[in-house]
């Protein structure tokens, strides 16, 4: 890989358990790597870099995994993601053993996510589809499958969703293209966004900041 590699080896005592959790970090890296989010991070690290002063910083691609790690699976604060530098054997692999602080971490997340957190976002989005064709329900599609690799949440979520995902998908007058009778694909509504998108010349890489994106304003305003 060109940016999310681990260099430094981290010796353990080898067992089952362990290389199952590597394997499963090291697809995460994988991906992140696919969606060419490195590319974005290696722009703004090569302006920051100019403006460094003091000691060498943290790796811009560990820190960026280690975060989108630690959030995702332990949804951690920053003091906790501190922590986790130092006592999880999982985000110690990913850092190659190196432990920044809460501060470090909260100015890394304001300079290189924040303010680029819609383009990371959709890219990571699009390569998780793109690699793993995943319905709402959590059931793949994959080579030789058997009934071992179907994921099932409970019936009550995956429709309350689909539900509400067709709610919404009602303001943007698409519901010609969705089957009532059935939950509605991942791959099927990542597609209605797309070509609504492209209709109305909407570039996704700079949709409005609010947490609440109101699409019925969005509608009107189009109009």
């Amino acid at each position: 890989m060109k940016y999310f590699t681990i260099k430094s080896s981290l010796f353990l005592v080898s067992s089952t358990k362990n290389d199952e959790e590597y394997r499963k970090i090291d697809d995460f890296l994988q991906i992140l790597e696919k969606s060419g989010v490195g590319n974005l991070i290696n722009s703004i690290y090569i302006k920051e870099k100019f403006n460094e002063r003091g000691r060498k910083s943290y790796n811009p691609f560990n820190m960026f995994a280690m975060i989108c790690y630690c959030f995702s699976k332990y949804e951690s604060t920053l003091r906790e993601i501190e922590d986790l530098c130092t006592f999880d054997l999982r985000v110690i692999y990913i850092m190659e053993q190196q432990t920044p602080s809460y501060k470090v971490i909260c100015e890394f997340i304001n300079k290189y996510i924040v303010p680029y957190q819609f383009e990371i976002f959709t890219m990571i989005t699009k390569t998780i589809i793109n690699e793993y064709y995943q319905y709402l329900d959590g059931s793949k599609i994959e080579a030789n499958a058997n009934k071992y690799k179907f994921v099932w949440k409970p019936t009550t979520f995956h429709k309350r969703l689909d539900s509400k995902i067709k709610q919404h998908l009602s303001l943007l007058n698409t519901e010609n293209l969705i089957d009532e009778k059935q939950l509605i694909k991942a791959s099927e509504l990542n597609k209605i966004l797309n070509n609504f998108a492209i209709q109305n010349n909407i570039d996704i890489n700079n949709i409005p900041s609010e947490k609440v994106f109101d699409l019925q304003k969005s509608k009107s305003s189009l109009n």
